[in-house]
This record gives C-alpha cells, sequence and structure tokens, in this order.
C-alpha cells in the first residue's frame, strides 16, 4: 500500500521591522526610476505626449504611483503574517504621502 507523505511544513520568513523600514524606502525609489525610464522611453517613441498638461504631470503622477508600489510588498508581509514588517513599512510610506502633499498639493488645485 503506498503511504501519501505529507509535505513539510513552510518555514515563515523572519518577521524583522527592518525588512518592511528598508522595503518602504527602497521600492519607491527603484519604482519611481523605472517608471521615470520607461516613460522616457515611451515618450522618445512618441506614444506619451505632455502637451495639454500640467508642467509637472508626469513627475507629480509617477512619484504617486511610485509610493502606491508599496501595496506590492505589504501584500507579501500581509499573506505571510510579518505584522512588524507591515510596521516598518507604515513609516517611510507616511513620510512620502507627506513630502507628496507638501510638494503638490498647493498645486494640484491651482487651475
Amino acid at each position: 500500500m503506498d503511504h501519501i507523505r505529507k509535505p513539510l511544513p513552510k518555514k515563515p520568513p523572519a518577521d524583522r521591522y527592518w525588512k518592511g523600514l528598508v522595503a518602504g524606502i527602497v521600492v519607491p525609489f527603484v519604482g519611481y526610476a523605472i517608471l521615470l525610464m520607461l516613460y522616457d522611453y515611451l515618450d522618445g517613441w512618441g506614444v506619451i505626449s505632455d502637451q495639454g498638461l500640467s508642467p509637472d504631470f508626469r513627475e507629480r503622477t509617477l512619484a504617486l504611483v511610485a509610493i502606491c508600489l508599496l501595496i506590492f510588498p505589504a501584500n507579501y508581509f500581509k499573506k505571510n503574517y510579518m505584522t512588524n514588517a507591515i510596521r516598518g513599512i507604515t513609516f517611510p510610506m507616511l513620510i512620502y504621502v507627506g513630502l507628496w502633499i507638501y510638494f503638490y498639493l498647493p498645486g494640484l488645485f491651482s487651475g
């Protein structure tokens, strides 16, 4: 008779505050750089144009999308029950959101 082997339980990743802190700092920077290169590449090909938009539209939008990229590591941490890492990712995220509001909110609604 065949014995069915049970799979070994997966060892959960270590839940560390600094992992979330590093992810919160690095992911938006790398994401912004990649998005900026992609935008410049598409602009060079003539696929995307800035005409008719506010002068800081590209910078403002890419910065906001880069901040939103923190959803991916936060979701990974949540799925693996890494609550300390989620706490670590929140601090840089709040700083980035505060800086975005400080730099871009005043010019956002001024026609």
